[in-house]
């Protein structure tokens, strides 16, 4: 029998996780991107992501790290049936609260479809769905995130004229993840193909 100051088997602290479902640009547009979030930082100073890699989000959830299997078998079972689709980016422009620039995916049904699909799956585990998947409600790919007032003007004029074009073919989607501490930096879980 356990004393009340002894500490239990249950005590010990959860190491909680953060897991993010990305789709990733093809490295042309990630070496792009990434150009345009250093020039971006060289100029108005640091913002929300400025040194992320440039993805699409489909899902993120805080899990503790046991989770993984459950989230990896859910990421699979939803991207069976899933067909690879042509992704077409086109455009620079922003939320309406001035806070997020973004590149545009002009293919937001086909990626709402392949998020709704895999976080259904996922969610099926009683475990993930009791702590929650947050799933991306509008895709975009963030060029700057978490800009105040006068950030938001420079980086726009910046950017001007807002055009951007590209086109790429989606084959899978890649799962991240990285400890819910300060400073923790993501690692790929895995490559999951669709179809």
């Amino acid at each position: 029998m356990n004393d009340a100051n002894d500490p239990g088997l249950f005590d010990e602290p959860v190491k909680l996780c953060r897991f993010l479902l990305v789709i990733s640009p093809e490295s042309r547009v990630v070496e792009e991107v990434t150009t345009m979030k250093q020039d971006l930082r060289g100029h108005i100073g640091g913002y929300s992501g400025s040194g992320s890699v440039p993805h699409i989000t489909l899902f993120y959830a805080d899990l503790p790290a046991e989770c993984e299997r459950d989230v990896c078998d859910g990421v699979v079972r939803g991207c069976q049936g899933q067909l690879g689709f042509r992704l077409h980016l086109n455009g620079i422009t922003h939320f309406p609260d001035k806070r997020t620039i973004y590149i545009d995916p002009v293919e937001k049904e086909a990626i709402g479809s392949l998020r709704g699909n895999i976080v259904a799956h996922v969610r099926t585990f009683k475990n993930i769905r009791k702590l929650g998947v947050n799933a991306t409600d509008h895709p975009h790919l963030t060029i700057a995130a978490g800009l105040k007032p006068h950030q938001f003007e420079q980086a726009w004029t910046m950017l001007a004229p807002h055009a951007y074009a590209s086109e790429q073919q989606v084959v899978e989607v890649v799962l991240l993840r990285r400890d819910l501490v300060p400073g923790g930096r993501y690692e790929r879980v895995g490559r999951f193909p669709l179809g």
